[in-house]
């Protein structure tokens, strides 16, 4: 005779706390998925802002540069009473024993080493005889400084060297040192046998745009098909490294021979004084 069948207690108490778990599962589950559409909402309001931040701190760390570049030149004029000369030509770069006036072949960025604590790279070859030399001052152009790139376009790394394949007085590798920055003509000439002092500033220290950022077009930061990228920064009389201050700047994206940068709104310019500041898109460009 079958025993009628008895709902235990702790049968009761099993099949209730299964019935809660379950509760405790759906509404953990749900409760989940609003948590993580909440945080990919916060995710996508918060990353503009991030990459502001960002841009911030580059374009800060960007007008660093070129207050020391400024203050570098400075330093030059003070003790040579001229500022850096221009340089010989694209076809030359710098050359440790040719002093630093119209002898030297090398630009600007060249004389102004031993003022940015870099006295020994201006160094290379010093002494040496001619093909020795050339062999050494291979090593310079492969020599990147953070001071001369901007961290919105570039690292201080080497790049592809798109100029004559032999120069007066050095092989060029293919890769080569390059610079974001650049110096208005008319203070430090492409023309070696014009000296200028700061005496002869007609608009005044602070009114005088010394260094800028340049144009480079956004899709030749790499190769150097940009006018005036594919040289070495050690290089002289080329527009690499030094341009007419003029126009409008204008944005990478945009490209131009120019003044302009990688920066959103403007770029970046320092005064002969060494005061730093930014210049948007829409304004023009005082000598």
């Amino acid at each position: 005779m079958n025993r009628p069948h008895t709902l235990r207690l702790s049968d009761a108490q099993d099949a209730l706390r299964r019935s809660h778990l379950a509760a405790l599962r759906g509404v953990t589950l749900i409760e989940l998925l609003v948590v993580i559409a909440i945080i990919g909402a916060l995710v996508g309001l918060l990353l503009p802002a991030v990459e502001m931040a960002r841009e911030s701190a580059r374009r800060s760390s960007c007008a660093n540069h070129l207050h020391q570049q400024a203050v570098a030149v400075k330093l030059h004029e003070e003790a040579h009473k001229i500022y850096p000369t221009g340089g010989w030509g694209a076809e030359w770069i710098g050359d440790p024993d040719r002093g630093f006036g119209p002898k030297q072949p090398g630009g600007w960025i060249y004389n102004v080493l031993p003022y940015i604590e870099q006295g020994s790279l201006r160094e290379i070859g010093k002494g040496q005889s001619e093909v020795p030399k050339k062999a050494a001052l291979v090593k310079l152009l492969e020599t990147p400084l953070e001071v001369f790139n901007c961290p919105s376009r570039r690292l201080d790394r080497l790049y592809v060297y798109a100029g004559p394949p032999s120069l007066e007085n050095v092989i060029p590798p293919e890769r080569v040192a390059k610079s974001d920055y650049v110096i208005n003509k008319q203070v430090s000439s492409l023309k070696s046998e014009i000296i200028v002092s700061e005496i002869q500033l007609r608009r005044g220290l602070s009114k005088t745009v010394l260094v800028g950022e340049k144009s480079v077009a956004q899709a030749k930061y790499q190769d150097g098909g940009s006018p005036g990228d594919g040289l070495a920064m050690y290089a002289g009389d080329c527009d690499d490294i030094g341009r007419d201050v003029s126009g409008q700047p204008t944005p990478d994206s945009s490209g131009g021979s120019g003044y302009g940068s990688a920066h959103p709104s403007g770029c970046n310019v320092a005064a002969a004084d060494g005061a730093v500041r930014f210049v948007s898109y829409d304004e023009e460009l005082q000598p």
